[in-house]
């Protein structure tokens, strides 16, 4: 019986670079009209019997499955869970759809959301970004049928090459494992988190980056036009912010700073580095959470034991080259 899950995020692309940048709101109707472009790509391959929501506060994945109910060939249900309306909501529903076995997580909203998705199953089911976020190094950016197709078609047609394991970085506080990012890890000077989404360059002091290639926005835009990197690369950045040179990132769509660049070095897989002591703020995946202080000891590692996430360049490769081959293609029928 395959199936897939659906992580929908109520709160993504929402926070202040509305305010101090020119990114997109992304209304609820947004996400119900994006899901349900996916969803119908994906009925089209005929590919799952079932698909299983997040239940959210909104009630936006309710809204979905009362459209679509009638028009796709596989049943709509929400998990039965109580919805807090934070992070723990996508934690606790991924890791239920992990435990019943579905094929694949669709992670909808924001580098952020997939993170918390991986949280919740770890390396056990492959995830797939759509974006609705902000900055959105890690979802896809295709038109959403597209995506609801492809999705099918790899299902119908599995293949692993089109599997990314990628990077995860992790931060250490006094020896104990606090949390990790997946694109980026920056230390913010500051003593409180205030709003989570980083916007103010004068702040910032380390990064740490496993991604960071021409078309990515945020901290790894920095990255793109210095030393590029991506995940297929056995290896990571660290930025230090300072006086040296003068570099354009874009720190959301439609904010463009200017970055003053000290040094940027590469780590090494496994290599514990440790960050000079002060008062930060670190974020993680460009979200302010944890404060620490002068007296902690923080060391961060990089390791390639993150989620395994959906290629959707090299699954579209793949199919195309299927289907070039002479393979089924499952909607083509003689009458």
């Amino acid at each position: 019986m395959p199936s897939i899950g659906i992580i929908i995020n109520p709160e993504s692309g929402k926070d202040i670079r509305r305010l101090v940048g020119n990114a997109p709101f992304i209304t609820n109707y947004t996400k119900i009209d994006v899901i349900k472009r996916f969803l119908l790509g994906l009925n089209a391959t005929d590919a799952v019997d079932e698909v299983v929501f997040m239940p959210d506060f909104y009630g936006i994945a309710l809204d979905v499955i009362e459209d679509l109910k009638d028009r796709v060939n596989f049943d709509l249900n929400t998990i039965a869970m109580k919805v807090e309306n934070s992070v723990n909501d996508t934690i606790l529903a991924s890791k239920y759809m992990s435990e019943i076995g579905v094929n694949a997580i669709v992670s909808a909203g924001g580098d952020g959301t997939l993170r918390a998705v991986y949280k919740g199953i770890g390396d056990k089911v492959p995830i797939l970004g759509l974006s609705l976020g902000t900055n959105n190094v890690l979802g896809a950016t295709y038109e959403p049928t597209i995506l609801g197709m492809t999705l099918g078609l790899l299902i119908r047609n599995p293949n692993p090459d089109v599997i990314d394991r990628i990077k995860a970085i992790k931060v250490f506080v006094n020896n104990e494992f606090k949390d990790l990012s997946l694109v980026d890890l920056t230390f913010i000077d500051g003593w409180y988190v205030g709003t989570r989404a980083i916007w103010d360059e004068y702040s910032l002091r380390y990064a740490f980056i496993s991604k960071g290639e021409i078309g990515d926005i945020g901290i790894p835009s920095i990255a793109s036009v210095i030393k590029p990197i991506s995940f297929d690369d056995d290896f990571g950045l660290m930025i230090k912010f300072g006086l040296g040179y003068i570099v354009n990132a874009i720190l959301a769509p439609g904010l463009v700073k200017q970055i003053f660049i000290n040094e940027i070095r590469t780590v090494r897989l496994g290599e514990e580095v440790e960050v000079p002591k002060g008062r930060y703020v670190i974020a993680f995946d460009g979200e302010k959470e944890l404060v620490v202080n002068n007296n902690d000891v923080i060391k961060v590692r990089i390791d390639k034991d993150g989620p395994l996430l959906i290629n959707v360049r090299k699954a579209m490769n793949y199919i195309s080259s299927y289907y070039k081959k002479g393979g089924e293609v499952s909607w083509v029928k003689k009458y």
